[in-house]
């Protein structure tokens, strides 16, 4: 379908058009914030796709999940400055896999979407929200945005 491959181009045009000044912004002010923002967009993304009620309201959700890569260059940055240097690729390599093994779960959608096609979507939005919150809380800025 024609309108999903617009919606996806959406996607990525708004993804590609954050990424780099947010990175850069982000090395200015801080990092902590632009994870954030990528958490809420993850969470809040399912959540708008429910809602939408048409394929401008799936523009603007599409939008959103764009915006989705705001925080990933900090976040990915603060993977790599956790990892004493010579353990690196090793270190990226594992948060891979646990981040693999921790969303193999969501194979459980299908099962969900029988329940109404809504329900894994609202249970992606509740689980985001839940790490967005743990991760606001739990990491502090000073280890968001400095090297070790």
């Amino acid at each position: 379908m024609a309108e999903y491959g617009v919606l996806v181009a959406i996607q990525i045009i708004t993804s590609i058009l954050v990424y780099l000044p947010a990175a850069k912004i982000a090395d200015r002010i801080g990092r902590k914030p632009f994870v954030i923002a990528t958490f809420a967009c993850f969470a809040l993304f399912p959540l708008a796709v429910v809602l939408s009620s048409g394929f401008a309201t799936l523009v603007a959700a599409f939008v959103i999940g764009g915006l989705r890569e705001t925080g990933e260059p900090s976040r990915k940055a603060m993977i790599v400055d956790f990892a004493t240097p010579r353990l690196r690729a090793r270190t990226v390599g594992l948060y891979y896999l646990v981040r693999s093994l921790t969303i193999t779960p969501a194979a459980v959608g299908g099962l969900l979407w029988k329940l109404a096609p809504q329900t894994p979507f609202i249970l992606a939005f509740l689980i985001g929200v839940f790490g967005t919150i743990v991760f606001a809380l739990a990491v502090e800025e000073k280890y968001a945005s400095q090297a070790r």
